[in-house]
């Protein structure tokens, strides 16, 4: 069975493909598709994206199962919540995962806390990924960048107040979801609130086996309100919070006490009638995380430790589009941010006094960049892009005890340390007819090693077990990127064909040292990151959108594959194997019934070093039902589900400690909007 199936997947991702995206105007459609994959969320009324009832199978979806459904788009996951994406096997530091433009550092050393942890649907208004050299808008990467765009205030004189109330519970964890809405806007000024509560005991897997550690409870709310300055001005204001407390991590040796997210913004947008600008928008912004990571709860620990961090960042960007001059559009940012991080840790061995040690010394980093684009119309069937952006990072280790653990180690880390990043990209698009479109892309990207790379010391890695020491000295990662897609769309169907490479140089990774004692009680060694000479990640997408039988029916299909190795062709670790994901869903007036099918080949090219271990393949089926019921000026809708039907016993390759997901859940919502 399982050789068959991989040999389906194959054969489906060469012959099936396909792209769903939403078009704001018919001029920009294939355009717009070729440049980004922005998924588009839910929100009080039936989103227009044709994908989107796939990506987001009900409104209390999260942003993980939202992001897990997207071509390209994959999820390191170390417990039921928190997990890190992956795009196109670029993760952490080689991708720009930000909150509507804004740059944000997690606080925990163990990555309990990816950017993603802190938004959810209720308060997005779309998710915008854009890979390799088209990402670099958001910051130098050589991956990409995961925009997650916030709802915004909408000033509606004819309905002012709108809302959304809904409640759900999911079988497998007992978990508990809540959320609300509600918007209200004049001609003049409009404001949003928005509001999450979920709550989880531990889940069951597929054996019918209780997952310890495995609970979580969160909250989130968000504000956002809008003042019409003039008939070409707006004033936004956007506060997120965002809270979690008693947080399971299964696959890791602690769990998370509490976790704190504070976010403040103000925007400012101008759209002139004449002149050489057209758009401008500026933003100010500022975000504090706490973090704090909690053994006591874990038995028979051998020592218990207190592990908290903190990150704090202030940034501001104005970025504006100019008109068109002839064959030319160009648009250019400006941004800066600065961060500080610091995270330590206090040990109470028995019997003896408690030990101190920062893992990560207290750290400011300034990075300041200019980003420009020039869109080419070379005719009616041909365009040409170039983008380019050039950074300037400055980080100091400013606490003097993290200068001395360093310099215990050899290194000198008491002065600045100076760098300018570099990154341009070109892309190609040609019209083929109608129906087919065409886009080539190829560029040069780098990035900054993040500050685990450089100045960690000491942090637990559970997948191979290891201590990791940080390298002030790396080089920055650098990576020539290609990519080719083709595109058909004609009428109530769209498939899409991509395929990517990318060599990279400077590849940063850990390498066993000698001669350094563990910190970690059961640890197997100690080691430094260091730059290899290359390393190659390739890999290919397709996805499909079919709607036929007068739209009662829509087909949605995702494929995605990567391969990756070193410069000595060994495989590098956390590579997800080919995965195919499908939905059928039939809409007749208010029902609608949808049937969805997860199939992935397992992964046998793994990376023994770093403790891999080979992952077998699975089958999961999910079905999802709702009715909506029209009360006069409400919408009251029930919605209930299956996941897992079959009871599968099976975890994905990405999953650190091979911790088996849920087993069979059953869900039941109610929502009612206005």
């Amino acid at each position: 069975m399982k050789p068959f199936l991989n040999i389906l997947l194959f054969f489906s991702s060469l012959i099936i493909s396909g792209y769903s995206e939403a078009a704001e105007t018919a001029q920009d459609t294939i355009y717009k598709r070729l440049e980004l994959k922005e998924v588009h969320i839910q929100g009080h009324t039936q989103s227009k994206h044709p994908g989107s009832a796939f990506y987001q199978s009900s409104s209390l979806s999260s942003t993980e199962d939202i992001l897990s459904k997207i071509e390209g788009v994959s999820l390191i996951r170390r417990g039921p919540i928190g997990m890190e994406p992956v795009l196109r096997a670029f993760s952490a530091g080689q991708v720009n995962v930000v909150i509507d433009g804004m740059k944000f550092f997690g606080a925990c050393t163990d990555k309990m806390d990816p950017v993603t942890i802190y938004t959810e649907p209720v308060n997005l208004k779309s998710i915008d990924i854009k890979y390799a050299g088209d990402g670099m808008a958001m910051g130098a990467s050589i991956g990409g960048s995961l925009n997650l765009k916030l709802a915004e205030a909408m000033l509606n004189p004819e309905k002012k107040l709108s809302g959304t109330l809904a409640s759900g519970y999911y079988s497998a964890a007992a978990a508990v979801q809540n959320i609300m809405a509600f918007d209200y806007g004049t001609s003049k000024w409009a404001m949003r609130v928005s509001g999450v509560y979920r709550r989880a005991d531990n889940y069951r897997d597929g054996l019918n086996r209780k997952v310890d550690f495995s609970q979580y409870e969160k909250a989130n709310a968000s504000i956002s309100g809008k003042y019409q300055l003039s008939e070409n001005s707006i004033l936004k204001a956007d506060v997120l919070i965002d809270d979690g407390w008693n947080i399971g991590y299964p696959a890791l040796p602690m769990d998370v006490g509490n976790a704190r997210a504070r976010v403040g913004a103000i925007t400012f947008r101008n759209n002139p009638k004449d002149g050489l600008i057209s758009n401008l928008e500026a933003k100010f912004y500022v975000n504090s995380i706490k973090h704090a990571m909690d053994d006591t709860k874990r038995p028979s620990v051998p020592m218990h430790m207190d592990m908290p961090g903190w990150s704090n960042t202030q940034g501001a960007y104005l970025e504006t589009q100019l008109r068109n001059r002839g064959k030319h559009s160009i648009s250019m940012k400006l941004d800066t941010y600065h961060n500080r991080v610091k995270a330590d840790m206090t040990m109470y061995p028995a019997n003896s006094a408690p030990m101190y040690m920062l893992t990560w010394p207290v750290n400011h980093q300034t990075v300041t960049g200019l980003y420009i684009q020039d869109l080419i119309s070379v005719n009616e069937k041909s365009r040409i892009d170039f983008k380019v952006r050039m950074d300037a990072a400055f980080s100091k280790l400013t606490d003097k005890m993290g200068q001395d653990q360093f310099a215990v180690l050899g290194y000198d880390v008491s002065k600045p340390a100076n760098r300018l990043l570099k990154n341009f990209s070109t892309g190609y698009t040609r019209y083929l007819n109608s129906e087919f479109t065409l886009y080539a892309s190829a560029g040069y990207s780098e990035r900054l090693p993040t500050t685990s790379e450089r100045y960690g010391f000491y942090l637990f890695n559970r997948m191979d077990n290891h201590d990791y020491i940080g390298n002030p000295d790396l080089k920055n990662e650098s990576a020539l990127n290609a990519g080719l897609n083709i595109i058909y769309s004609l009428n109530n169907i769209s498939l899409k064909l991509s395929g990517f490479t990318s060599y990279l140089q400077n590849y940063i990774l850990g390498q066993t040292k000698s001669g350094l004692s563990v910190m970690t009680i059961g640890a197997d060694g100690v080691r430094g990151y260091s730059n290899i000479p290359s390393a190659r990640i390739s890999g290919a997408e397709s996805s499909l959108n079919y709607q036929f039988a007068n739209h009662h029916f829509t087909l949605n299909n995702t494929i995605k594959w990567v391969h990756g190795r070193d410069n000595s062709g060994n495989p590098l670790p956390l590579i997800s194997p080919l995965k195919s994901i499908t939905g059928l869903r039939f809409n007749h007036e208010k029902l609608f019934v949808q049937a969805e099918s997860e199939l992935s080949s397992g992964q046998n090219r793994v990376s023994t070093a770093f403790g891999e271990k080979t992952s077998p393949g699975f089958s999961i089926f999910n079905l999802r039902t709702s009715y909506t019921f029209s009360l006069k000026k409400y919408n009251l809708e029930f919605s209930a589900g299956i996941e897992n039907i079959l009871d599968e016993a099976y975890y994905e390759h990405l999953d650190w400690g091979k911790m088996l997901r849920p087993g069979r859940n059953i869900y039941s919502m109610i929502s009612l909007k206005f």
